[in-house]
């Protein structure tokens, strides 16, 4: 049995209530928080990186 995530990625129907899935939402959001609430220019480049995974 597929997890969400994969069966999203799929463009398959899931459940966005999913643990997994809502772990995901809240870390982006939590990142996204430190980046818009007074990171200095040093730590911005990090947040970026961890939020996208790859920075160009």
């Amino acid at each position: 049995m597929a997890g969400e995530r994969d069966r999203m990625l799929r463009g398959d129907l899931y459940n966005a209530a999913d643990p997994e899935l809502v772990a995901v939402l809240r870390r982006a959001r939590a990142l996204l928080r430190a980046l818009n609430t007074g990171a200095d220019e040093t730590q911005r480049p990090q947040l970026i990186a961890q939020l996208f995974g790859a920075v160009g």
